[in-house]
């Protein structure tokens, strides 16, 4: 997965605090109001600035959706890629890798989550570059898979398809918890790390 440059709403990193603030409040609204139903004045109020101000930083709610949806991936690679990516064996890493997305879902993104079916609204350039960090993100999961399979472990599968199930169930996990249900997070986590596994290994 290429690394990202910094979302650009204040570049500096004094501003980096505030980023978050202001993605997080302005992911939460759209989430709650669908992107259609949100407009850049209510993004102003809901982040504390004026509509001038936010238009200062950001042309458009298109370039807003946008940057939360770059900024949303940045912490994919920090919070899940970095983390797992030195540890040598395949099952373990991705084992860490599907952990660690869904606690980074309760501690740092679950709004995040829930706006991505949301990115049908931006340029098809912009679509194209969300799906490339998607797509580099599944690479991840499809090469641990391989190195399963190599290693005889893994059973007779697609694993494009598989690497696509993983991530659909995470999100599915992202949507069944925002309404309310009232599992405690590590066995969100854990469960989903033995669901996953489960049906992509042979049994012992």
């Amino acid at each position: 997965m290429n690394s990202l440059s910094q979302p650009k709403l204040m570049p500096t990193p004094e501003g980096q605090a505030r980023n978050e603030e202001v993605f997080r409040t302005a992911a939460s609204l759209m989430v709650q109001r669908g992107y259609a139903g949100t407009s850049m004045g209510d993004l102003a109020e809901a982040v504390g600035m004026t509509k001038a101000g936010l238009y200062h930083h950001i042309k458009s709610k298109q370039e807003m959706l946008f940057q939360i949806l770059l900024f949303a991936m940045k912490g994919l690679e920090r919070e899940v890629i970095e983390p797992t990516r030195d540890i040598s064996d395949p099952e373990e890493r991705l084992r860490g890798m599907i952990r660690l997305h869904v606690r980074g879902l309760f501690r740092h993104g679950l709004e995040f989550t829930l706006l991505f079916p949301e990115r049908r609204h931006l340029e098809p350039a912009q679509q194209e570059i969300i799906w490339q960090q998607v797509d580099g993100y599944q690479g991840l999961l499809r090469e641990a898979m391989r190195e399963l399979a190599e290693q005889g472990k893994l059973q007779e599968l697609d694993i494009n398809v598989a690497a696509s199930h993983i991530l659909q169930t995470i999100a599915g996990i992202a949507r069944w918890h925002s309404r309310g249900r009232g599992v405690a997070e590590e066995h969100l986590a854990e469960q989903t790390v033995n669901f996953n596994l489960s049906a992509i290994l042979r049994a012992s």
